[in-house]
């Protein structure tokens, strides 16, 4: 008798606490997304422009060099900045790269910087909308092929020393998120370069700097690469050696670069000035087919040797 009460005890026991687990498991905590800070990493102090003026206009001073494109230097104070994120990864065609707008700064095009984090899923954190704090201490800032950014060092596949994503595990210590994201933001607006004065702006020498670098805008036109005799020539890739296919999409494998990317040709509408458009391969971006009629295209707008566009995803593309 005594064996069998025992035993009734302990199925009793065993089933409470495997409920206990069941609840457990069931509610998990959602105070915090345990990628970024639960507490405040700072008190604001900068803006994204000042940084990009200390850290981004210049190779000189720098703590690394390699030339006056790529240079960084480690921020050793508390510099916080407060941004909203307006570009993510998640189409897959921006990897590791989130791009920051300075609060109300919809009328401005020199308040945005790129946040480099070592992570091929950054936008279920990091959604459009969202308001980031960063404190910079212990991060790097400073130029990646003349594109101001935020991260840390790392040697390329070259074996060049450059900056880079920094760990997702300092996000935990040095960003920290601002309320809930709203698709309302005024800085998701992007700066209009679809009108004549759009592609003037763009063909001025002037505004080909560091503090116009990157930005969110919206360009308008045709893709060279399907106009005229061009529409049904297949272009060969440097790399493949081999013919893309036809009908043409934006990023087939057989062409991409060095970085894994495709370039095409927006040609503007205006004096027969151009933009680039880089899709990165194997994205929903990538496997489109081109249009042929005149669009608006959104996206991360950066300089090197010329204005290229990246796109945030399929939505985009607008024909408005």
């Amino acid at each position: 008798m005594k064996s069998i009460l025992s035993k009734i005890i302990l199925a009793t026991f065993l089933a409470v606490s495997f409920v206990s687990c069941m609840n457990d498991y069931d509610d998990p905590s959602t105070e915090s997304n345990d990628v970024t800070s639960s507490v405040s990493v700072g008190e604001v102090n900068a803006t994204i422009g000042e940084v990009k003026a200390k850290w981004c206009a210049s190779s000189a001073g720098a703590d690394f060099s390699r030339n006056a494109s790529n240079f960084f230097s480690k921020v050793n104070e508390d510099v916080v900045i407060e941004g909203v994120v307006v570009a993510n990864d998640i189409s897959g065609n921006l990897y590791q790269t989130l791009l920051l707008r300075n609060i109300n700064s919809e009328a401005n095009t020199d308040e945005c910087i790129q946040l480099a984090v070592k992570n091929t899923c950054l936008y279920p954190y990091f959604p459009l909308g969202q308001r980031v704090k960063i404190n910079l201490k212990g991060l790097y800032a400073g130029c990646y092929s003349k594109v101001p950014k935020i991260g840390q060092p790392y040697y390329t596949s070259n074996g060049n020393l450059a900056l880079g994503p920094m760990l997702l595990s300092m996000c935990k210590t040095n960003v920290e998120l601002v309320g809930t994201p709203s698709k309302e933001a005024p800085e998701l607006i992007p700066v209009d370069l679809t009108d004549a004065a759009g592609e003037a702006w763009l063909r001025a020498s002037a505004n080909k700097t560091y503090a116009n670098t990157p930005m969110l805008a919206t360009v308008r036109g045709k893709i060279k690469e399907v106009q005229g005799d061009a529409a049904n020539t297949a272009d060969k890739g440097e790399l493949s050696g081999e013919y893309e296919p036809l009908p043409k999409i934006f990023a087939p494998e057989v062409l991409y670069d060095a970085g894994y990317a495709v370039d095409r040709t927006i040609q503007l509408q205006t004096n027969n000035s151009s933009v680039a458009i880089r899709t990165s391969t194997q994205n929903p971006i990538a496997f489109m087919e081109i249009p042929t009629d005149v669009r608006s295209y959104t996206g991360m707008l950066t300089y090197y040797d010329s204005w290229q566009v990246q796109l945030r995803n399929l939505d985009d593309i607008s024909e408005n």
